[in-house]
């Protein structure tokens, strides 16, 4: 994936002299490094499987948004 990033020049000379001494390219390095930051940091979630549960929503609602669901049970409490 391409993206674009604002790096300080000092930190850009540190990593292209990293891939110049390694021989490889500044995108293998950056990418190195990254991977070595990111997993030091220890601070990654665990992903959380949630269980869908019903609602028992009347079917004429199902599929809505919870705006849409909060907007139509307000305008029918106002009938009421």
């Amino acid at each position: 994936m391409r993206t674009t990033l604002n790096i300080s020049d000092a930190i850009l000379a540190e990593l292209r002299s990293l891939a110049a001494e390694s021989n490889r390219p500044l995108r293998e390095v950056l990418e190195e490094t990254l991977q070595r930051g990111l997993a030091a940091t220890g601070n990654r979630k665990k992903r959380v499987k949630i269980q869908p549960v019903r609602a028992g929503i009347k079917p004429a609602y199902q599929g809505m948004s919870m705006n849409q669901l909060y907007d139509q049970l307000e305008a029918e409490e106002r009938r009421r």
